[in-house]
């Protein structure tokens, strides 16, 4: 009896190894290769640099700066100009999203509601962002408009 349980036993294991050697591992994700990191968004060495450009809606151009807050933290001040002399801002987290191949979207915080950078282009082949571009909600529009910000 003995024989036929370590037998047996041996037998499954074989099997069960048999069969977990077939199985096609998942896919990893691959690193990061473009705003797939908080740093590339806030800074690897220090504070990075704000973004700065325009959210437009029927001809009308707002000033819009998003600009690191606390190096290391996913956290930004968005700021939009309101009028000539009007600007209203907002500080708080983005949240950051990597797809498969690396490349990141962010979500954040704006006066009105919320921002969405689902295209972000990184400068000499790094992963460090120079330009967002994406759609911001904005206190007089009852939908989100286009925005493209950058930085050097």
């Amino acid at each position: 009896m003995r024989r036929t349980s370590l037998a047996a036993t041996t037998t499954a294991a074989l099997l069960l190894a048999a069969g977990t050697a077939t199985v096609v591992p998942a896919r990893a994700a691959t690193a990061d290769s473009c705003g797939g990191s908080v740093s590339d968004y806030v800074g690897l060495a220090g504070l990075d640099l704000p973004f700065i450009g325009t959210a437009s809606s029927n001809g009308n151009d707002r000033a819009l700066s998003i600009t690191p807050v606390t190096f290391g933290v996913n956290s930004f001040k968005t700021e939009i100009a309101t009028g000539p002399t009007d600007s209203r801002y907002a500080v708080g987290p983005f949240e950051l999203r990597v797809d498969t191949t690396g490349r990141g979207t962010i979500t954040f915080v704006s006066y009105a509601g919320h921002g969405i950078g689902d295209s972000v282009v990184c400068g000499n082949g790094g992963t460090r962002v120079t330009k967002i571009s994406g759609a911001i909600r904005v206190q007089d529009v009852s939908k989100r408009i286009p925005f493209t910000v950058s930085r050097t």
